[in-house]
């Protein structure tokens, strides 16, 4: 049984050329190659296939009855590697496919960013985006999430990571329970205040401020936790105690008065100070994940330099 060759893709396009070409030399300058490189790939490409492919004269070239079958095999070959160029091209051009984004839900509730999401899905109507809104997700690959928006500090090894922005943090409270507790003035009174945080591994919180270039830790019961900061947020605002809020979710309550600043002096640090993009490293990524990225990322970073701050 004779075993037929491999066949070696670049040496079937040469073909191709030399036989459009129709001259050894015309088809080493479409190659960008010298004439003698043509020709001992044409000796090369004949011994594989062991038949002469092409007849030389003087004048002219002249296919063999083998050199006009592989030519005629090459060059649907060549049309389909255009066709596939094209193809690719346009993918790349106009995002196709499906994209899943993972959001936690406090960022869910911005105002600004739910309709740049809606605005994105109008501007690509050939992709399809599935949206969730979740605190839980963190593995990527096993929950079939693409990208998601993650306020950490430190972001994982095994994701990319694209930061967007840092997170601010603020504590605060209704002034109507100010008014009733007194404000406090250090971070060791805060004591006496019931206090509305993110939730942790023990019903105690610690709480860690920096202020006048000096560390505080402040060890404090937790009367309400919720990783829902709008449900801390309203809790605060109905004078359930101190809340510990992201920018993003208490500004608009500190602009209209509604909370008010406790310890304005001293930054509290909550437990993510940076927004990332996180994904899965993969070295394609899909057209329509890579067209969410670029989106988010090109959208948001004007943006969250007001709302995180």
């Amino acid at each position: 049984m004779i075993t037929p060759p491999a066949l070696d893709l670049n040496l079937i396009q040469l073909f191709v050329t030399i036989v459009e070409a129709g001259t050894l030399s015309e088809a080493a300058l479409r190659q960008g190659v010298t004439r003698s490189h043509v020709s001992r790939n044409l000796q090369k490409l004949e011994r594989a296939f062991g038949a002469q492919l092409i007849r030389r004269t003087t004048r002219r070239l002249e296919l063999t009855h083998e050199g006009s079958v592989l030519y005629d095999h090459g060059a649907r070959m060549a049309r389909e590697v255009e066709s596939a160029r094209h193809a690719l091209q346009k993918l790349g051009a106009e995002p196709t496919g499906h994209v899943r984004l993972s959001l936690p839900t406090g960022l869910g509730e911005l105002d600004m960013l739910r309709p740049l999401l809606v605005r994105f899905a109008l501007e690509h109507p050939s992709l399809s985006l599935r949206v969730l809104f979740s605190n839980r997700v963190s593995d990527l690959i096993s929950s079939e999430i693409d990208v998601a928006l993650r306020a950490i500090s430190v972001p994982p090894q095994d994701y990319v990571a694209r930061e967007l922005g840092r997170i601010k943090w603020h504590l605060c409270a209704a002034p109507e329970y100010l008014a009733r507790m007194g404000m406090p003035a250090h971070p060791r009174d805060l004591g006496r205040f019931d206090f509305l945080g993110p939730p942790g591994p023990r019903p105690q919180a610690t709480l860690r401020l920096r202020g006048k270039g000096q560390p505080h830790e402040v060890k404090l019961p937790t009367r309400l936790q919720s990783e829902y900061f709008p449900f801390l947020a309203q809790a605060a605002r109905e004078g359930a105690g101190v809340a510990l809020l992201p920018a993003y979710i208490v500004r608009p309550d500190l602009e209209a008065g509604r909370l008010l600043p406790v310890l304005p002096g001293y930054q509290a640090e909550g437990p993510g100070d940076k927004l990332y993009i996180l994904t899965s490293p993969t070295p394609y990524p899909s057209s329509a994940q890579r067209a969410l990225v670029d989106f988010l990322k090109r959208e948001l970073e004007p943006l969250l330099r007001t709302f995180l701050a």
